[in-house]
């Protein structure tokens, strides 16, 4: 069960690994066998159902987006729970507000994460 003790852990470890963009340390806080579903990855990579599987092209995409994006910072705002998932609230530097629900297995490490925006326009350098 994910507590909201847990919950708040694993959202600040999860913020601070993004925001000194460290690539390992982002990538702990995934399973092997990740699904991640974003907007982003619609408008990116031009997947029609926004979905990344795999620890590996997970670690690619988020590296390519780091790239890009040299200056991305997160602010966290709040932290959900619910018995086996997280949500995380959250602004981007850019002016985005997201949220990201993220079901978590008994390691805490997301197996499926669902990103959603307050833009229609996220992934490209003016959103």
């Amino acid at each position: 069960m994910i507590t909201r003790e847990k919950a708040w852990k694993f959202a600040h470890e999860w913020l601070e690994a993004w925001n000194k963009h460290d690539i390992n340390l982002i990538m702990k806080h995934y399973d092997d066998k990740i699904e991640f579903c974003s907007p982003v990855v619609q408008n990116v990579l031009g997947d029609p159902q926004g979905v990344v599987r795999g620890i590996g092209p997970l670690r690619d995409y988020f590296s390519k987006q780091l790239s890009k994006f040299s200056t991305l910072h997160f602010q966290l705002l709040d932290v959900f729970t619910s018995p086996q998932s997280v949500v995380l609230y959250y602004k981007i530097n850019r002016g985005l507000l997201c949220t990201e629900v993220m079901l978590l297995n008994s390691e805490m490490k997301a197996t499926k994460v669902y990103a959603n925006y307050d833009n229609d326009n996220v992934g490209n350098r003016s959103s």
